[in-house]
Order: C-alpha cells, then structure tokens, then sequence
C-alpha cells in the first residue's frame, strides 16, 4: 500500500509540475518523463496486486480452439466457390 500512495504522490506532484511550452527544461522534458515512469510503475503495481484473470486460464485473452480469424486459413481461393 506505502508505494501505491508514493506512485500517487508522485504521479499528482509530477503532473502538477508539467509545463511542456516552458523553457525550463526540467517542466518541459524532465517531469513528463518521470510522470510516465510513475504512470508505468501504477499500472505494474495494479497487476500485480490484483492480478490478470480474464476468462478461462487455457485461452487466454483470445480463446482456445481455432475459430478465430487467425485460426491458420490460407485465405485461398479453393473453398470459395468462384
């Protein structure tokens, strides 16, 4: 919980210090990178506390089985019918 709270304090402080028109280089370059560190380490922070369950464990995120567009059809002609 102590570094959700840093990646919030962080990701509100970095944001705030944001100014990508200022000739300061540390508003204009600097912040916008560490507010995307933050923002990336929130997102890794929320998967791995509460994990990634979608669906079934055997399919994944696109299914099981080969009905799928990708499902290893050349796309030929042959069963067409022209």
């Amino acid at each position: 919980m102590k570094s959700f709270i840093v990646n919030l304090v962080g990701l509100v402080g970095s944001w705030y210090m944001i100014d990508l028109t200022s000739e300061n280089s540390l508003n204009s370059v600097f912040t916008p990178l560490l507010f995307t560190a933050f923002l990336i380490s929130s997102v890794l922070w929320f998967i791995m506390k509460f994990g990634i369950t979608q669906g079934s464990s055997t399919g994944g995120y696109f299914g099981s089985g080969d009905s799928g567009s990708f499902g290893g059809e050349d796309g030929g002609g042959s069963d067409s019918g022209c």
